[in-house]
C-alpha cells in the first residue's frame, strides 16, 4: 500500500482525472483551443506580454470595456507539464461581460522548470501586472486569482509565499478561486505524474499548500467537480476545511454533474456569488 491504503494502480487512477471520462481528454483540449481562438478573435487582447526574460514568461491581457475595472488572473492547469495561456482565453468573454479585465498567465513547464520556479514565475507575473496596472487600465485593489488543477496549486502557493510581496506592490487580492486543485504533493510523487517533476522530499514538504496556509485576508472559493476522482474531491474538501480552521473566509462547492475537464467551461465556476 503506497498512500492512504491505495495500491499503485489505484493511486494512478485516482490522480488521472481522465479516468473519469474514459481516458480520452482530446475532445476537451480541442474545445479549449477552439473557444480560446474565438475569444481572441472577438475581443480586444494584448497577447504574449513579457513579464520576464524567458520566452515562456508571458501573459495575455483582455481589457475590460471601461477603465478602472477589477482584474481576474487565471493560472492554467496541465499537471505542471502541459498547456499554456493560449488555451485559457475561453474564460475571457464571461469575465469581460461581468465588467472585469482578464489575464491568463504562462509559465515554464516541467521538465524545463522545477515547481518552485513555476511558483516564482507566477508571482513575478502578478508583480509585473501590479506595476503596469495604470497603463493596462485595471484597478489593482480589486483582483481575483483563479487556477485549475495544477494551476490551483500554483495560486495557493503564491498566496502562501508571496502575499506580502503582492501587498507591497499595491496589488490587493480580494478573491481566490481554486478549481479541482492539488494541495498535497505526496501522492503525486508516487505516480507517473512525477516522472517529469522529480519531486524531492523537501519539495513535497515545502511546496504542498496543506502544509503552508496563507494569512487570512481574501475570500477563498474552493470548488471541485462532482465527477472528479475521490482523491481530487478529498483534497479540495480538506484544504477548504484547513482554510476555515485557519480563520479564512472560505466556501466549498461540489459542482454537480461536472467533471475535471468541463468544469472550467462553465462561467459560473469563475464568478462566485457577489462578483
Amino acid at each position: 500500500m503506497l498512500y492512504r491504503g491505495f495500491s499503485h494502480e489505484e493511486l494512478e487512477r485516482e490522480y488521472s482525472p481522465s479516468s473519469m471520462i474514459g481516458g480520452d481528454l482530446s475532445p476537451y483540449l480541442a474545445s479549449y483551443d477552439a473557444l480560446s481562438a474565438q475569444a481572441r478573435a472577438s475581443l480586444q487582447v494584448k497577447e504574449n506580454l513579457p513579464y520576464g526574460e524567458s520566452p515562456t514568461q508571458v501573459l495575455d491581457f483582455f481589457p475590460a470595456k471601461g477603465a478602472g475595472a477589477p482584474l481576474h488572473v487565471f493560472f492554467h492547469g496541465g499537471y505542471w507539464q502541459a498547456l499554456s495561456q493560449r488555451e485559457s482565453s475561453m474564460m475571457a468573454p464571461a469575465l469581460i461581460d461581468a465588467e472585469q479585465s482578464f489575464a491568463s498567465l504562462n509559465y515554464t513547464l516541467a521538465p524545463d522548470a522545477r515547481l518552485d520556479q513555476m511558483i516564482s514565475e507566477c508571482r513575478d507575473a502578478l508583480l509585473w501586472l501590479a506595476s503596469n496596472a495604470f497603463s493596462l487600465g485595471f484597478d489593482p485593489s480589486r483582483v481575483t486569482l483563479s487556477g485549475h488543477s495544477a494551476g490551483a496549486h500554483l495560486v495557493a502557493m503564491v498566496m502562501a509565499s508571496s502575499a506580502d510581496a503582492l501587498a507591497r506592490a499595491r496589488l490587493r487580492v480580494r478573491d481566490v478561486v481554486l478549481v479541482s486543485g492539488i494541495y498535497d504533493l505526496e501522492p503525486i510523487s508516487l505516480t507517473s505524474v512525477n516522472d517529469p517533476l522529480q519531486l524531492t522530499p523537501l519539495e513535497i514538504h515545502d511546496l504542498s499548500p496543506i502544509l503552508h496556509l496563507p494569512a487570512p485576508g481574501p475570500r477563498y472559493h474552493v470548488t471541485v467537480a462532482e465527477r472528479d476522482t475521490r482523491e481530487f474531491i478529498r483534497q479540495s474538501r480538506e484544504y477548504a476545511e484547513l482554510l476555515r480552521k485557519g480563520g479564512h473566509s472560505v466556501g466549498f462547492d461540489l459542482k454537480k454533474g461536472m467533471q475535471h475537464f468541463d468544469i472550467i467551461m462553465h462561467p459560473g465556476t469563475f464568478l462566485p456569488a457577489g462578483q
